[in-house]
C-alpha cells in the first residue's frame, strides 16, 4: 500500500500461488487431476477449509519473497499444508492451511496420485522435524 508495507490480504494471494506451484513441483498436473477426478465425482474441486496465519514481520515494497509449502498431514478428504512467506531466511508470515476436496458440496476422497505425492512429502517433513536421538 502507500506506506510501502505489503497489505496483509496479499499474503493469501502469495500462498495460493505457492500451493499451485507446490502441486506442480510434486509432479501433479492440475488439469489432469481435475479431469480424472471429474470422471469419478462431478463438480470436483478443492476449497480452503481453514487457515491459521501468524504475521511476524511485514514485507516491504520491492522485497524478494519466497513461499515455502510442505505437506503436514494427509487425511481422507483433506490435506493440511504448512506454508511460510520468507524474505531470505527470515519468516515473515507462517500459516497452516487445510484444503478439502469436495464434489457437489460433499467431501470426497483425495485422488490417489495427489494422495501418494503429498504423503511422501509429509513423511519427509516428519522425518526432518522428528527429535534426534
Amino acid at each position: 500500500d502507500f506506506s510501502g508495507i505489503v497489505y496483509h490480504a496479499n499474503y493469501l494471494k502469495f500462498m495460493e500461488r505457492g500451493r499451485s506451484d507446490y502441486m506442480r513441483l510434486l509432479g501433479v498436473v492440475q488439469g489432469e487431476l481435475f479431469a480424472e477426478a471429474a470422471a469419478e465425482a462431478p463438480g470436483f474441486h478443492f476449497v480452503v477449509r481453514s487457515m491459521q496465519l501468524d504475521f511476524k514481520k511485514p514485507a516491504r515494497i520491492d522485497d524478494v519473497l519466497d513461499v515455502i509449502t510442505l505437506s503436514k498431514d494427509v487425511a481422507g478428504a483433506s490435506i493440511t499444508l504448512a506454508q511460510s512467506v520468507n524474505r531470505g531466511d527470515e519468516v515473515l508470515v507462517s500459516a497452516l492451511v487445510r484444503v478439502a476436496f469436495v464434489s457437489q458440496g460433499r467431501a470426497k476422497r483425495i485422488p490417489d496420485a495427489l494422495r501418494r505425492a503429498t504423503l511422501e512429502d509429509a513423511s519427509v517433513l516428519n522425518e526432518a522435524v522428528a527429535p534426534q536421538r
